[in-house]
């Protein structure tokens, strides 16, 4: 546990902590002139300056989890805190020169709290928070589903499964502010076309993603629904497909009732399904995490089978195995003119 301290530091020297690489990159996230061979004070500057002229900024950067827990810290008197179950909001507002972290204390810096409190307290603003909260679970859904978000193409299921009216450049400007303080993906801009990507850390190989996209020119990505989209995110990359709370049972049995090392055995399935793996090798992979008695071999390749043919592919645009084969068998027969002449 650490206390809870007060920083009487100014604002910008608070800022002024951070690595320099950190403070280049945020300022890169808020389009500010970065010079190579800036000060740290310097940027800091720039960046304080920034966000004091648009708090609204803010709204755009932070998750909600992390305004929620600096609003906890700004409201504590005394007390202490748990460090590690809150370590990557801690670094949000670390990085934006709200707390500065140290061993067995985290301390707030109380000008912060004078400059920013009250706008991000509003009203109006914790709309806005929603807003960006549901607008992150959508992509960050999508992110689970294909794995690469081509955020051309991404911006228009968004905006039809959402309803919400915002630009392709909102959307745009979104990923390119908040991107800085997510951990699942990176963003990618091909140079020669100008269109943006982003990757999730989960795809094994992102070449022979963009490959297998070429091959399937003609197929679009596959839509959900919004709260399919959420629930996906919510569940770390795991929802209700079919054969996945059935499969989660019997692993839960096998290794005796843990309940972590279940959920963690359960996404290395779906990951090795959703980067392409065969059905061959998923069940060697799958065989050598679990050791299944020989009674219990159907029960395993049934909910196995199951969950292979219905998770969605990365490189299939988030087709499953079971869609591609009913795309196939609706394929009408083609006549072939030729033959024996009579």
């Amino acid at each position: 546990m650490a206390r809870i301290l007060y920083s009487e530091r100014p604002y910008v020297e608070e800022l002024s902590t951070n690595k320099t690489r950190n403070l280049i990159v945020i300022c890169e996230r808020l389009f500010l002139p970065v010079q190579a061979d800036a000060a740290k004070l310097e940027l800091a500057g720039e960046i304080a300056g920034r966000l004091i002229d648009e708090p609204q900024v803010l709204l755009w950067m932070l998750q909600l989890e992390a305004i929620e827990l600096l609003f906890e810290l700004w409201e504590q008197k005394d007390g202490q805190f748990a460090l590690e179950p809150n370590f990557n909001d801690l670094q949000q507002l670390r990085y934006l020169g709200f707390i500065h972290v140290e061993e067995d204390q985290v301390a707030v810096n109380i000008e912060a709290k004078d400059l920013f409190y009250f706008i991000l307290k509003s009203h109006k603003s914790g709309k806005i928070m929603e807003r960006h909260t549901r607008w992150e679970q959508v992509i960050f859904g999508m992110l689970f589903t294909y794995g690469i978000l081509d955020v051309y193409y991404c911006y228009d299921i968004f905006v039809q499964v959402t309803g919400e009216e915002i630009s392709y450049d909102e959307m745009e400007r979104f990923l390119l502010i908040r991107i800085v303080f997510w951990r699942s993906g990176i963003l990618l801009r091909n140079e020669k076309t100008k269109r943006l990507f982003m990757v999730s850390r989960e795809v094994l190989d992102r070449n022979e993603v963009f490959d297998e996209w070429n091959e399937y020119q003609d197929l679009n990505f596959k839509e959900y629904t919004e709260d399919e989209y959420v629930a996906l995110a919510m569940g770390n990359g795991v929802t209700g497909w079919p054969g996945v709370s059935e499969m989660f049972t019997y692993i839960l049995e096998e290794i005796e009732d843990d309940r972590y090392k279940a959920m963690v055995i359960m996404k290395s399935i779906i990951l090795m399904i959703q980067n392409g793996a065969s059905y061959l090798d998923t069940v060697v992979k799958v065989s050598r995490l679990l050791d299944a008695e020989e009674e219990d071999e159907k029960i395993f390749y049934d909910c196995l089978k199951t969950v292979f043919y219905h998770t969605p592919i990365y490189g299939k645009k988030g087709h499953t195995l079971s869609d591609m084969a009913k795309k196939q068998d609706d394929v009408p027969f083609q006549v072939i003119n030729g033959g024996k002449k009579i």
